[in-house]
This record gives structure tokens, sequence and C-alpha cells, in this order.
């Protein structure tokens, strides 16, 4: 095949992986990672407010790992509304793009072989590269800067070098460990004869990106006291398990990633020392990375995606390992090679499946084993491995962005917002929001933001001290309200440092006892402002605030009737009567008007509530059934429950007072 239509081939497929993958369950294009929204955020903040601040007017710094994405946000979010384009798009198209131009980049390598193709493809096929290009964060343009980098270090190329190993360095502060790792080829490594001539980049093509960094790090210094970024000053400074939690997903981004597995294709040929120095110094350069990023610990993000720069590398090594291979006399090893290329692609696009039969072939309980994680770094998510993983996060974000909304457009300005997800929150609300675990605002006023890299556990109890307005407790789906307890112990167990202090449950739960937990319906739209629908979703709301709706009951001859008040923004609510005998039984009333001999009906289901002003609105007037034995009626009560509430007693399944009449 002519090597422009197989490169154009490899090129059509990417593009068609990425659009396919980045599917909200809806047909529709998903929007950007939640974690992106907060480079979005502090762009935002900047056009607008000439603040590089997560909140303006806060001393935060480096709330995001590569202040170059944030300038390249800063761009879209100035040209792109005027000009009627979506920054979320500009910025996913963006990334799409530079993945697109890292094919081109590898297939360059070798341009009179049309095997320099392999690379491409696999690159192509990966579902890790494909997510990572559409998730509008930075690593697509990080993954082209570092592979151009290595094409001008292989050349020979020194300006065309330092101009892009200075982006690397730009676009991540991890950049510096790629280029010690290019430092070392030009020290150790043979130059590059696989065409013409050897040449060497010089080494004062190394002072532009280390001299750089060293600025960017004095800058900081100066002006926080810190030398290192956060996600360096990590890897230096290693939490409890890092390491362990960093070689475990190094594993799974192997298995599941298929193409890591056939490094043993240039592996054996480098011992024999038969492999290209190209192929040697891709390895070298993929485990550089794939041990800084597993040393770095578990991420957050879908298909492993901090491994995702090593995967050029990776699919270089394998394809020269490959071409040595082809060039042999063995027909059986030829013919082996061809199989292999072709398993490793079908393997690499069953990773961007859903798992699910193949045709004819049973394998979906395999594939549903394939990509079960052994454990989860984020919060509230089971962090599911592959195409489950991309589902998840396209899943919770939707959701975020939904109650980013929502706080937006119901909530006072001047509120602050407590959650372990800032980004689309932070986005979309404009209010003050502060991250649980750091990251992008210091949990303390002298401290500096913590690593995305990894998980982190912070003090709960003193988090939660600072008494926020509002606090986003999930991001996922409840099939029904937790308690006060369940709460308290899901925070204190997927985030709190001191959780295995004897009696800390009970400190996290005196920190949650000044909340009150509400529902409120969220809804999101299209990008072209079509509604994606409504949903539940839980928030507490701090109780100083005094916005519970105020009920009123009373008698109007033989019925009964609710009225309610005081709301202050949409709320959504079940009501329930409760009518008492003269011998002390309680029944409830149905919606129907008929009596619950067991209490624990609801008069009124999915109300939704809205602030009123000063005007009550009437919630139920009912008629009062006669007794069942003929018995007299003494008194009814009223409340308002969170939807799906179980009515055991706790504190937060009520949403007003109660409110009574004697009978």
């Amino acid at each position: 095949m002519n090597r422009g239509i197989a490169l154009f081939v490899a090129l059509a497929m990417l593009l068609a992986h990425a659009l396919a993958i980045h599917d909200d369950g809806e047909g529709r294009f998903a929007f950007p990672y939640d974690q992106a929204y907060v480079a979005l955020r502090l762009a935002r903040n900047l056009v607008f407010e000439n603040q590089l601040a997560w909140n303006p007017g806060s001393a935060a710094f480096e709330s995001y790992p590569s202040a170059a994405w944030v300038v390249v946000c800063a761009v879209a979010e100035r040209i792109g509304p005027p000009l009627g384009l979506s920054t979320n798009l500009s910025v996913q198209t963006l990334g799409i793009l530079t993945a697109l131009a890292t094919l081109v980049v590898i297939s360059r390598f070798r341009a009179e072989r049309s095997a320099s193709l392999i690379a491409p493809l696999f690159l192509a096929a990966s579902g890790g590269f494909a997510a990572a290009s559409a998730s509008g964060l930075e690593y697509a343009p990080f993954t082209l800067f570092a592979a151009a980098a290595f094409y001008a270090l292989e050349r020979g190329r020194s300006l065309l070098f330092a101009v892009c190993a200075s982006l690397v360095c730009l676009t991540r502060p991890e950049g510096i460990v790629m280029v010690a790792a290019f430092a070392a080829i030009r020290a150790f490594g043979r130059p590059n004869d696989d065409e013409g001539a050897p040449r060497r980049v010089a080494w004062a093509a190394f002072t532009a990106p280390i001299g750089l960094f060293l600025g960017v790090a004095i800058l900081r210094t100066i002006g926080t006291d810190f030398f290192l970024p956060p996600d360096l000053h990590s890897l230096l400074f290693p939490g409890e398990g890092q390491w362990r939690e960093g070689f475990a997903s190094l594993r799974e981004f192997a298995v599941v990633a298929v193409t890591p597995l056939l490094l043993v294709f240039p592996a054996a040929y480098l011992v024999r020392g038969e492999l290209s120095c190209t192929g040697a110094h891709a390895v070298f350069l993929a485990l550089s990375w794939c041990v800084a990023a597993a040393l770095l610990g578990r991420g957050t993000l879908p298909f492993h995606m901090a491994f995702v720069p090593a995967l050029p590398f990776i699919c270089l090594a394998v394809q020269e390992g490959m071409i040595t291979a082809l060039d042999g006399s063995s027909t059986l090893r030829r013919r082996l090679t061809l199989f292999v290329f072709g398993a490793g692609l079908v393997g690499s696009a069953l990773a961007s499946r859903t798992p699910a039969d193949l045709g004819p072939l049973p394998i979906q309980a395999m594939h549903e084993a394939w990509v079960r994680p052994r454990e989860s770094a984020r919060f509230d998510g089971a962090q599911p491995l592959a195409r489950l993983g991309l589902m998840e996060e396209i899943d919770i974000t939707r959701r975020l962005r939904k109650a980013g909304i929502f706080l937006r457009d119901n909530v006072d300005q001047s509120s602050s917002v407590l959650t372990p997800w800032p980004g689309a929150i932070g986005y979309l609300s404009r209010l003050t929001v502060h991250d649980v675990l750091g990251r992008t605002d210091p949990l303390n006023p002298l401290d500096r933001p913590r690593a995305w890299s990894r998980s982190g556990r912070v003090d709960i109890v003193a988090v939660l001290g600072r008494e926020d307005d509002f606090i986003v407790p999930y991001s996922t789906l409840r099939r029904s309200p937790p308690t006060l307890g369940e709460l308290a112990r899901t925070w204190m167990e997927g985030l709190d440092s001191r959780a295995a202090e004897p009696g800390r449950i009970k400190d996290v739960e005196r920190a949650l006892a000044g909340y009150e937990l509400i529902t409120v319906p969220i809804e999101d739209y299209t990008r072209e402002r079509a509604s994606i629908g409504r949903e539940p979703f839980l928030l507490l709301r701090h109780s100083r605030l005094r916005q519970r709706p105020i009920l009123s009951i009373e008698r109007v001859e033989d019925a009964v009737r609710v009225g309610v008040k005081g709301a202050r923004h949409v709320q959504l609510a079940e009501l329930e009567i409760r009518i008492q005998d003269d011998v002390g039984h309680a029944f409830t009333l149905r919606p129907t008007g008929e009596l619950d001999p067991t209490a624990t009906a609801r008069t009124r289901l999915a109300l939704l509530l809205y602030d009123s002003g000063t005007r009550e609105l009437e919630l139920c007037r009912m008629t009062l059934p006669p007794h069942p034995t003929g018995g007299r009626w003494v008194s009814a009560t009223a409340r308002l429950l969170n939807p799906g509430s179980r009515g055991e007693g706790d504190p937060w399944e009520a949403v007003s007072d109660r409110a009574s009449v004697p009978w």
C-alpha cells in the first residue's frame, strides 16, 4: 500500500476512534473531563479578572499543573465566544489535531519504508491515545511535543529539538523527566544511522528547556517559597502506598493497552544487538516515562492517561522490532510478526469496546474480568479500566456540569462550595469553590496546591471546619439519600488522612452535623442549548443559612390543608401527613387519601418547591377518612422529607420542621 494512503487511513482511524468513544450515551460528542474545567476556570479568571487564581482574590498558585495549557484555554476563552465557538469544543479540537499531528511525526522516522506505518496504526488503535485527544486536557499536545523532540534528537536537528523540548517542559512540569531521558540518550546512545550520515544534537540545545525549567522554578521560589511544582514534589516525597499503587496501575495499563506487551519484540532484538538505534532509544524513553508516571502513584483519569505520553515511544519500539523481524530471512518469523501485528491491533481496539460478545464469540465475561480494576483512586467512583472508565468519567462530568449550572442559577453569588470535584462545578457556577483535596486552592493560607497526579487524603474534620455554605457530597446517583452516619463514614474512609484514629467517625459526624441534606433537580444542556434532562442530585446546605421551607397545617372543617413558603431555591421533596388517634396509633395518608397503617406512606411525591416570596403555596387539601376501628383522631402532623427517605428517624431525612394541628 502507498505510504500516503496508509497514513491517511491511520489518521482517519484515529479521528473516528476519538469521536466514537467520546460519546455521552445520547449520541452526542461528550464534554471535556472534569479536570479540564480547572484550566478553563483559571483561563476565564485570567481573561476577565486579570488574575491567574482559582478563586478571584485568592493567592493560590499552580492550581493546575500546566500553565501553558491555561494560556491556551485563555486564548480560546477570549476569541472563541465572540466567533460563536464553544470554548470546550475549541480545546477538544486542538487536542484531536495535535493527536493527528503526532501520527504524522512518528510516521517520519523511516520515511522510505511502508513498514513505518506500523507505529501510527498502533497509536490510532489505542483507546488511551484516542481518549486523551478529546479529553480537553494537555496530554495530547504534550505527547506531540515529546514525539517531535525525539524526532529532532534522532535527526540531529538542534534548533527543532530546543524548541520542542522547551514546549515539553512548558506543557507539563514532569517534562523535565523526558528532557533528562533525552540527555541520557545524547550522552550514552549511539547516533542514529538508519537514514543517512549520523548527526548529533548539540549540547547547547539542552540549555533552552533546562533554563526554562530553572527559570520557572526560581520564580516559583520567589513567589511561594517552593522550588518544585506539586507533581514533582510528590515524585520526590511520595505518600504512603504511592509507589505500590502506581506500579499496579502500570501493570493494568500494559495489559489493557496491549501494545506495551509487544515490547518483547524490540527487547529480544535489543538483547541480540540487532535492534536499530531508534528502537533502542524508544525503548529507553518508554520505560523512563512509565517508571516516572508509576512513581507518581495511581491517577484518577481513565485509560491510565498518565502513561499515554509513552505510547508513541512504545509504538516506535515495537515498529522497529517488527521491521527487524520482517527484514529477516525466516518466512515463519515474518508470518508470525504479521499475525502479532494484527492481533495487537485487535487487542488495542477491544479496550475501546464496552464488554459484550464479539459476534458469535462469547467473550463478554472474559472482557469484564479484563477491565475490572484491582482498586480505585477515585473517590465515589469505581474507576473501571478501558472504555468503562471513560464512560464513568463522561457520566460524572455531565452530572457535575448540571450541579454547577444549578448552583449558578439558584444560589446567592456570595456563597461558597466545598467539593472533591471542583472542575466543572467551579467553571459553571462561578462561585467561590474550595477543593476538599487542596489541589485548586491551598488547604491552609501558607500551604500550596497539591498534586493532581495521585489520589490524596486530608484532615477532613479540619476542612469541614471551614463551614462552607454548600457541600457536594457525591458525584454519582444514589438510590436513597444517605444518613448522617453513612456519609460521614464514606468521606472518612475515602478522604480522611486520620481515618485510622479511634473515634474518628464521631468527629466527622460532628463536623457534618451543622449541615442539612437537600435534593435538588439538576439539568444540563447540549451545545445547541437543548435540555439533556433533569435528575435528582444531593447537596449539603449549612443550617446557618436558614433556608429550610416552612410548613403550615390547619384544619378546614373535616379536611387538612398543608401549605409551604420560605423556600429559597428549587428543591425536591416528599410530603408526609401523619395522623394519630386517641390510643397513640399513627397512620399516614396515601396520595389517594387512604390510610396506611404501617405509617410509611407519602402523601405527595416528587414535589417541586421553589421560591414563592412571601406567598404561601398550597401543597395538599385532603379530607381525613374515618378511623378504621371507630376511634378518634387527635392530631395531624406534616413534614417534608428528602425523596426516597427510609423513615428511620435520621436527622437528614426531613427538609422542613414538623407542623402539627390538633383534631
